[in-house]
């Protein structure tokens, strides 16, 4: 593993610095990519293959450990030797192993250039495509540098340059990721499958004793309507006129709860985090529960799960 030679260490800062001061609102971005990328049979299919994240119990060690992962290449400085480059290395690993175990286990079954990049739409796409929609707040610039950011880490992890969605061009960047989403992400959140129903309530059942907020059917919602799917308007003049969806998670059909906290994300999104003090609580209180709430006192967590499994550290 090398740092590409177009890698330019002042944009890569800037972009971990914008992410610093948008922390709140793109942690809940990679949490919607994640339920997005389910509903792609493909990436589905390894994930029920390595039954790591099937149950509440395993979703939880999973995805907590992949915030604290992304959470460091935001964060530390990208060098041989540095936490940064240990995640690095680790995640790699890890998705070198589960190419081989799949490989035997079942042919044709996979971990493709594809669907790595479609991995790396849910980190990146919906800041660069739905920054308003997520309340991100940044010029130009700023986007132009977390593009070259995931550009980095999407080399680092094995995804080719000809295939990388992040290009030295911010618009061909965005070209190529509104491709993915309209031509990937929508076809397949369409009607996705009963597993992609089982393994997203895994997921958020068990980030649930992360963050008691993390409902089920408000969370699916809330990842329709950013992908644009008809029948899943919040606002009013979303929903004027829109089609109707008899699927699981419509509107009419979420409980008071979820539509409360449907309609408080929302509110979050799109008008609370404009302001820099709600922006900057919002941050803080997210800084204190990775420190806290996954590593060191994650009280819900140990009841249900014992506190020896609640705990989630990155691996040395």
């Amino acid at each position: 593993m090398a740092i590409p030679e177009w890698y330019d260490e002042a944009k890569f800062k800037r972009a971990q610095a914008f992410y610093k001061r948008n922390a709140y609102a793109i942690t809940l971005s990679v949490l919607y990519g994640l339920i997005a990328v389910m509903a792609v049979p493909s990436v589905l299919n390894v994930l029920m293959f390595t039954k790591k994240s099937s149950t509440p119990f395993t979703a939880y060690r999973r995805y907590l450990l992949t915030i604290l992962h992304f959470t460091i290449w935001y964060r530390d400085p990208l060098a041989p030797g540095t936490r940064f480059w240990r995640s690095l290395m680790y995640t790699r690993k890890a998705h070198d192993s589960t190419i081989k175990r799949t490989s035997a286990a079942k042919n044709g079954m996979i971990i493709s250039q594809r669907d790595m990049v479609l991995v790396q739409f849910s980190f990146a796409g919906y800041v660069v495509l739905k920054p308003e929609m997520l309340g991100i707040q940044g010029s130009a610039q700023d986007m132009d540098d977390f593009i070259h950011f995931w550009r980095v880490v999407g080399f680092m992890l094995g995804i080719q340059d000809e295939y990388n969605l992040c290009t030295a061009d911010s618009t061909t960047t965005k070209m190529r990721m509104q491709l993915v989403l309209d031509q990937m992400m929508k076809p397949a959140l369409t009607s996705p499958n009963d597993d992609f129903y089982r393994m997203t309530k895994a997921l958020l059942d068990g980030m649930w004793y992360y963050n008691v907020t993390l409902d089920y059917e408000a969370l699916l919602f809330i990842t329709f309507r950013l992908n644009g799917m008809a029948g899943y308007g919040f606002l009013e003049d979303e929903r004027k006129n829109q089609l109707k969806v008899t699927g699981p998670i419509s509107y009419d059909k979420l409980s008071w709860y979820s539509r409360f906290i449907v309609g408080r994300l929302v509110h979050m999104h799109e008008e609370g985090l404009k302001n820099c003090l709600v922006r900057w609580l919002m941050n803080l209180q997210l800084q204190f529960s990775v420190l806290v709430g996954i590593c060191y006192l994650p009280l819900l967590a140990a009841i249900k799960f014992g506190w020896k499994n609640a705990v989630v550290k990155m691996p040395k």
